[in-house]
């Protein structure tokens, strides 16, 4: 987990989930959308963007 502030877009909650040689990708699905509820993380809440990809559509290229 890891929290970003970003200049010119905000903060933001980074969430990845490291699975094991035995977890599959549906129980991994399963641990991200259990943290996200416990976080109270809403769907639309989710960013599937790469800062400097939201950066240049904001139109701050200076940044990126």
């Amino acid at each position: 987990m890891h929290i970003d502030q970003v200049e010119g877009l905000g903060e933001f909650l980074e969430l990845e989930v490291v699975l094991g040689p035995e977890q599959s990708d549906i129980e991994g699905k399963r641990i991200a959308a259990q943290l996200l509820s416990e976080f109270g993380i809403q769907d639309d809440q989710l960013i599937g963007e790469a800062y400097v990809d939201l950066l240049a559509r904001h139109g701050d290229y200076s940044r990126a």
